[in-house]
Formats: C-alpha cells, sequence, structure tokens
C-alpha cells in the first residue's frame, strides 16, 4: 500500500521541538514502514515546497516527503494527522482511484482547544476556523484523550461508533539521539561549560539541585502551577533546592493574574528568588541544564516530553497514568502526594538510579517499533480499514501494553 501522512512546513528547515506534531507524523511513519508499505509524508504548506532536501531538518532518503498535488496521484491511503484540509481536498483524493481511504489522525485534545477558543477567543492554533471533516472513512485517536475526545469527534465528524478508534501511541527516540549528538561536537564544552551533557547526573547535594517543568502553558491541560507548588509544598516543609525552572512560561509574568497567585509563595519571595521563567527551547538543550523535572498534565496522559526526559535517564515525577510504572508518579492534582515524590527522589534517586532506568527502558519500549505486537496490530487496523471485519478486534485500549486488551 502507498500511505501519505500530512503535515505542515510553515518555514524552511523548521525545528521539530516547535510541538509534537511533525514527530508524531515522523514516528508513525517509521512504524507503518515496518509493515513494508510505501509510506511518506504529504507537506500541505505552500510556503515551502518539493524538492525538500535541503528544507527540512530529518534525512529525506530516510523520512520522504511529497506535495500534496503529486501525493494524491498514487496514495491508497491518506492519513490527515498533520494538516488541515477541506472535504474538497479529500473528494479530490479520493475521486482519482477506487477503494482509496481517508483517516484523520487526531493527536490534539480539539474538545479543550474548541472550548478555549470559543469561549475565550483566544487561538490556541493560527486558523480562524477549524475543519471537522464530513467524508472520512474513519478517526484514529492516540488515547490520551479517549475521554474527552471519542464522542465529540464521532459526532462532530458524523461517523458510527466503529469508525472511531483509540490507536496505540508511537515515540522514538531519534531526534533526541540525534539533538543529543551535538553536545559531542567540536567546541561545545567551550559554548556550555565543561562536562555539560543532557543526561542525568548523580551526586548533586540538594541545594544545588535544578528543577524544571517543560509543560508548554498553552492552554489548560498541560501548564504548570501544579508542579510550581509541588516544588512550593517541598521548600515549605524544609526541602533544599536550588531553582524552578519554567520553561515556555515567560509569557505568564507578562499579565496581572498570575504573578498575583504565586506573589506570596516561598518560591516567589526568597531571596535571590527560586523561580525562572523563560521561553520553549529544545528540550534536550534544557535538560543539559537541569537535575529532576516536574510535570503535570489533565487527560494527556502521554507526552513526548515525559518519555524524552526518562530515556535520558532524569527522574520525572508526573501523574501520567499510562506511565504510571515509570519515573515517580502521583495521582491527579494531588500536590501532597507530588511533594512526597519530589521528596523521594531528592533523597532518594541515586541510590536505586539502576532499578529506575531499567523501569524507564521497559516503560519506553512498549511506545517504539520494538513493540512488536503494537506494529502487528497497526497492520491489521490498515487491514480492517481496506477490507472491514478481516480481523476480530477489542478496540479497547490497554496502557500496559500500548495495544488492545
Amino acid at each position: 500500500m502507498k500511505i501519505g501522512i500530512t503535515i505542515h512546513l510553515s518555514t524552511i528547515n523548521e525545528s521539530l521541538w516547535i510541538n509534537g506534531i511533525k514527530q508524531n507524523a515522523i514516528y508513525l511513519l517509521k512504524a507503518l514502514s515496518l509493515l513494508e508499505h510505501d509510506v511518506y509524508l504529504v507537506n500541505a504548506s505552500v510556503e515551502v515546497q518539493a524538492p525538500y532536501e535541503d528544507k527540512v531538518v530529518w534525512d529525506t532518503n530516510e523520512i520522504p516527503i511529497k506535495d500534496w498535488q503529486s501525493a494524491i496521484e498514487d496514495t491508497d491511503v491518506m492519513i490527515f494527522l498533520g494538516a488541515t484540509y477541506s472535504d474538497l481536498n479529500i473528494n479530490e483524493f479520493k475521486d482519482l482511484g477506487t477503494n482509496r481511504k481517508a483517516i484523520r489522525y487526531a493527536c490534539g485534545n480539539n474538545y479543550i482547544m474548541d472550548a478555549e477558543d470559543s469561549i475565550f477567543g483566544r487561538k490556541t492554533i493560527k486558523i480562524e476556523k477549524t475543519h471537522y471533516n464530513q467524508n472520512l472513512d474513519e478517526v484514529w485517536l492516540i488515547p490520551q484523550h479517549e475521554v474527552t475526545n471519542l464522542e465529540y469527534l464521532r459526532v462532530l465528524h458524523n461517523l458510527p461508533a466503529d469508525k472511531i478508534k483509540v490507536v496505540p501511541f508511537v515515540w522514538d527516540p531519534m531526534f533526541i539521539d540525534i539533538a543529543c549528538s551535538f553536545f559531542s561536537a567540536p567546541g561545545k564544552d567551550e559554548k556550555l561549560g565543561a562536562g555539560v551533557i543532557p543526561l542525568y547526573m548523580p551526586g548533586k547535594e540538594n541545594r544545588d539541585k535544578q528543577l524544571a517543568c517543560f509543560e508548554p502553558n498553552v492552554n489548560i491541560i498541560k501548564w504548570s502551577i501544579i508542579p510550581t507548588l509541588i516544588a512550593e509544598d517541598y521548600i515549605n516543609s524544609g526541602g533544599a533546592m536550588d531553582k524552578l525552572t519554567v520553561y515556555g512560561g515567560h509569557d505568564l509574568l507578562k499579565q496581572t493574574y498570575y504573578p498575583s497567585i504565586i506573589q506570596h509563595t516561598t518560591l516567589f519571595k526568597t531571596d535571590p528568588i527560586k523561580l525562572n521563567y523563560l521561553p520553549r527551547i529544545a528540550m534536550v538543550t534544557a535538560l543539559s541544564k537541569t537535575d529532576i523535572v516536574l510535570a503535570h498534565q489533565w487527560e494527556n496522559n502521554l507526552n513526548y516530553s515525559y518519555l524524552d526526559a526518562l530515556y535520558l535517564n532524569f527522574p520525572l515525577i508526573h501523574n501520567a497514568d499510562f506511565i504510571q510504572d515509570a519515573g515517580y508518579y502521583y495521582s491527579g492534582f494531588n500536590i501532597a502526594d507530588g511533594k512526597a515524590q519530589l521528596e523521594l527522589a531528592m533523597n532518594k534517586h541515586d541510590k536505586h538510579i539502576d532499578k529506575y532506568n531499567a523501569k524507564s527502558q521497559a516503560v519506553l519500549t512498549r511506545y517504539t517499533i520494538y513493540n512488536e505486537e503494537m506494529i502487528e496490530l497497526y497492520g491489521k487496523l490498515l487491514e480492517n480499514l481496506m477490507e472491514p471485519d478481516t480481523h476480530e478486534l477489542s478496540y479497547s485500549y490497554n496502557w500496559k501494553t500500548n495495544t488492545y486488551l
């Protein structure tokens, strides 16, 4: 089968760290390619067009990419993931051949973003309207958004219940590895300081440890207030640390409301202040200056930044149910529980580091192409798409295996 996965390139050599969408498309491409299909990215933009060899930050021989008009000529399955197309576009694609299939691969929390954009008039993405296409064959939904989005998307896309499916989450360390290799480049030590590498280094005193939060602070599903209050609770209980850096948090200080929330905290009032707010930067660069990662999400149980931190052996304090068997897990919005996990990480992590890293690697593997059951399941999903009921599947997601029950 020939399978296209849509993306949108806004600028030449655009960073993959702006958001997770392009990474998602590339990781899915790698997974489907193992099924011996011809899989490629399909670029929607007019700002960047073929040839792509010197216009993207990946190897186009490994991750091929085509323009929309060239791709639709002989593509069998078009997976609409990282770019919005109209029903006219979908009809154009389907009219060029028989038994062509159009899938929406939903990897954003549309319910939350639609609510915020509609009620508050803020644009989480830079478009004036959205498209809930009416001529899709199926919607594939990543598992962390099942609770908020499964029924929401079913009705808005006007699909039967059996045509909207939760599918396995896919992650790959390829871009983390590439980013890490930058740190061993000639002259890099002189720029960052000798010995700085993006890997957890044991042995620091608690008072010198740097905490970091990587929630993007662009909507309510991933913002930094709970990690900040976990650190505050830890400090108020007698804990020692250097500071907490909130990456992607610099805009929070450009208003009056957020500062009024934190103005009475010990973190804020201490001299020198123990809070630092910076723009969003590449994860690996930030981790090179970090000792412990604090995280919090709401109905967004799988995040690349969490997996990236585990991959590089960092202590991760988090509330993500689907990876509760890795890192230091606390439940929901329980700040006291989060503080207890932070204390454990600060005081005991280095004594149990080998066991911690082994658990992390086991959890990470279930989201990668090395999870053979996951790859096999994607093959069955594609076969059922083309010939319904070829395989009997439960479609009930199992977070422990990243497949179905």
